[in-house]
């Protein structure tokens, strides 16, 4: 199973204006498929402020 952050649908709108970025990013970011330091941020705010779980190998 790959790698990524599951969280409600609602909170990745939220992230992406917290972020000032688009959905798109945010998505991609859970996903694990970018890896910038934007990334790793809206991994963190995910898992630390809105109750991301993270799932699949490490």
């Amino acid at each position: 199973m790959n790698r990524r952050i599951v969280m409600d649908r609602g909170n990745v709108v939220k992230i992406a204006k917290t972020m000032n970025c688009t959905r798109e990013m945010v998505s991609k970011a859970l996903n694990f498929k970018k890896d910038s330091m934007l990334a790793r941020k809206i991994r963190f705010v995910a898992k630390e402020q809105y109750g991301g779980i993270e799932i699949g190998n490490k």
